[in-house]
């Protein structure tokens, strides 16, 4: 009886400390929130994001940005055994504390303009377009990473083999210890660094929301205020009176029209190479939906750091890709020109198409390409892809080029080109398993080239289960 009482007893303290390190409090506007889990679900309004908030203590403050128009949000925090709401406005501040595992992790709430804003006028001027460009502000972004100590030595976000580069060295060096030259070899500090790329990544795209006022400011144009991805704070935004000091001092405008027939050259090349309106057509034909607009800002001096990103508002969707410039090889002939230069376009515009289908195949995906070390091999090209889904779509979107290219080319060029796209993915990318995945996928389309996407998924998925 004497240790049965005991027992009883250490089982009621248990109970009692675990009820009060985890009390349900429900209040609105409460200051503490009590979890038991490092994972939260938060809520905005009627919209759900299951177990997307990770409680980090080591983040101080860790922020919320929820988009605002007049109309107040609410927002809801759950965790597994607490419940806090909060009702926030455009420009709003809430702070509150998240009690987890004895420690407490800080937490603010800031209401912020919406981020997409795409008026009426603007989805009539815009909706259908395809849209090229070497924007000022994103080319003095990509100047001021040449300029940078990573950026004269990673050949991956810095072209350096034209004479264009040497034109930008040449003139732009002399400005090197300009104080936003040391703030970006502050956070861009190695070669092949994920962080660095980060920030890369960060400044360049959202450079492309910026454009130079009748004052010769750095104004955001509102249209898309954000344009990097949403991972990663927008250095640009940090940095823009820095970047407005070198952009005057350094006289980088007069240098950008000095070379606008050069970059309006590389735009024809560019829209001859890349037959955006083909792929779209091709790309919406076998996945039975679109986008309003594809819009491509480039550089000539991007090396091999691409990106995408989607904005979507008052019903218009809009996809921006941001790649490298187009060139002519003297190697190849003009079909395998175009299909060397349209895969870095047409694989940033079909992760628009095969991601949302492969939302659909979640669990199936997590399962087959849950041992990742069968797919990639470590190192720097694949440290990005670090989940069965990120590593399922690139091999997708990469094989979906080789079906493009069988309908609108030439079988014999279509051999050198998927021949030379192989090599670069298992050799050069380190996707060690592509080339028999590639080849599967032209086996099964082959056979039946009217496969409707998600059959095609199926069969794929079928296929690497036995891999």
């Amino acid at each position: 009886m004497k240790n049965f009482n005991s027992l009883m007893y250490l089982i009621f303290t248990a109970l009692i400390v675990k009820l009060s390190a985890c009390k349900i409090s429900n209040k609105q506007q409460t200051e503490l929130l009590y979890t038991n889990v490092e994972k939260m679900t938060y809520v905005i309004d009627q919209d759900t994001f299951k177990n997307q908030w990770t409680v980090m203590p080591e983040v101080n403050p860790d922020v919320l940005t929820v988009e605002c128009d007049q109309k107040p949000r609410v927002v809801t925090f759950i965790s597994n055994c607490d419940t806090a709401s909060f009702t926030i406005n455009l420009h709003d501040t809430i702070r509150f504390s998240v009690l987890f595992d004895k420690d407490t992790a800080r937490t603010i709430i800031v209401g912020i303009p919406r981020n997409v804003n795409f008026s009426d006028e603007y989805i009539r001027l815009h909706n259908g377009k395809h849209e090229v460009d070497v924007p000022e502000v994103h080319e003095l972004a990509n100047i001021l990473v040449a300029i940078s100590k990573v950026g004269q030595i990673d050949s991956n976000m810095v072209n350096m083999t034209t004479p264009y580069y040497t034109a930008v060295l040449n003139y732009f060096m002399p400005f090197a210890s300009h104080p936003i030259i040391d703030s970006l070899n502050k956070k861009i500090v190695a070669k092949n660094d994920e962080m660095s790329y980060w920030c890369y990544y960060a400044l360049k795209m959202n450079a492309c929301a910026y454009v130079f006022d009748e004052h010769d400011q750095i104004v955001n144009k509102g249209i898309i205020r954000h344009m990097g991805f949403q991972n990663a704070a927008n250095p640009f935004e940090k940095w823009s009176i820095q970047i407005a000091d070198f952009a005057l001092k350094s006289n980088f405008r007069t240098f950008y029209k000095q070379h606008q027939s050069y970059y309006d050259s590389l735009k024809n090349t560019y829209k001859i190479l890349n037959p955006i309106e083909k792929m779209q057509n091709w790309l919406e034909h076998k996945f039975g939906f679109g986008y309003g607009n594809y819009t491509v800002y480039f550089s000539p001096l991007v090396g091999g750091a691409h990106a995408t990103q989607q904005f979507e508002d008052n019903g218009f969707k809009q996809t921006v890709m941001f790649v490298s410039m187009a060139e002519v090889s003297p190697l190849h002939n003009m079909n395998v020109n175009e299909m060397l230069e349209s895969r870095v376009v047409f694989t940033e515009i079909d992760h628009n198409f095969v991601n949302l289908v492969s939302d659909t195949f979640i669990k199936d995906i997590n399962k087959v390409f849950a041992q990742r070390e069968k797919w990639v091999r470590k190192g720097f090209g694949t440290d990005a892809y670090n989940n069965p889904y990120a590593v399922f779509n690139e091999y997708m979107t990469w094989a979906y080029f080789s079906l493009y290219c069988i309908d609108n080319f030439p079988e014999k060029d279509v051999k050198q080109m998927i021949d030379k796209m192989e090599k670069q993915m298992v050799k050069g990318r380190n996707f060690i398993k592509f080339d028999v995945f590639n080849q599967e996928l032209i086996k099964q389309y082959k056979a039946n080239p009217s496969i409707k996407p998600r059959q095609l998924y199926e069969a794929m998925l079928q296929w690497a289960a036995k891999q």
